[in-house]
């Protein structure tokens, strides 16, 4: 469990849609400071006209290992780190033409993750243990052919985030892995499908954290897809694997 009362946050990805929502919901929750990472200077304002003096920005590139490690250092009252910067190139390993774009979502989605649990794990357990709390996503377990790439990069985001929980058991660290299902944001605009929207799932995050959950699935299909997962993963996977590329 984490008490939210109090506690300063580190938010990535807080331009998008979630990351934004979770800035929100975490202030309404009573957190002392959010530092939201890349947060343009139109929300910002309007945050901090809702929130004086409760909101700062940083603006940095989470696969630059010293730009990581500077705001590490000027950040040293985190408490809860919520890693939930990502992207998602929707294309095929065989049909794209080149590998540059896969190697950047790799880059961003794990690295990213990896840096910054690597930077921020001694500081968030220096202030009381706290927690972490990473985005993955229910491909992480089920791939599809037309995003295999964002896949692996989001099963490579699983492993770090268990090896994570029983690397800080002991300073009392909680570590939760964050399933989100669709949600209505810029990276799922040309799936036709039902979707939850940001403030939904950032709301379910934060609850999740508040109670010492070490699994989040929320928003539309996720709970689901745990369900079947856990029951029998066979249907998921045969479905995935029949996965239509996205219209252009």
């Amino acid at each position: 469990m984490m008490d939210i009362v109090g506690a300063v946050a580190l938010v990535t990805g807080a331009t998008g849609g979630i990351g934004r929502s979770l800035v929100s919901t975490l202030l309404e929750a009573g957190a002392r400071k959010i530092i939201a990472c890349d947060l343009d200077e139109a929300a910002l304002g309007e945050i901090k006209r809702s929130a004086p003096g409760r909101c700062e920005t940083h603006a940095f590139d989470v696969t630059d290992e010293q730009a990581v490690q500077r705001v590490a250092a000027a950040c040293g009252d985190v408490s809860l780190l919520i890693n939930c910067h990502g992207l998602v190139i929707h294309e095929s390993y065989l049909e794209a033409a080149g590998v540059a774009g896969f190697r950047k979502e790799m880059e961003v989605n794990y690295w990213g993750q990896v840096l910054m649990c690597r930077a921020f794990a001694p500081i968030v357990g220096k202030n009381g243990g706290g927690a972490i709390a990473n985005f993955l996503s229910p491909l992480a377990l089920a791939t599809h052919p037309f995003c295999g790439n964002y896949c692996a990069s989001k099963a490579a985001c699983r492993a770090l985030t268990d090896a994570m929980r029983a690397e800080l058991a002991e300073q009392g660290t909680l570590v939760v892995s964050i399933f989100p299902g669709a949600i209505d944001t810029q990276m799922m605009t040309k799936l036709d499908m039902p979707k939850s929207q940001p403030a939904e799932v950032a709301a379910g995050v934060v609850a999740a954290i508040i109670a010492g959950d070490t699994e989040c699935w929320v928003g539309e299909t996720a709970p689901e897809f745990r369900d079947q997962w856990r029951i029998d993963p066979a249907p998921l996977v045969a479905a995935a694997a029949k996965y239509l590329r996205l219209p252009k």
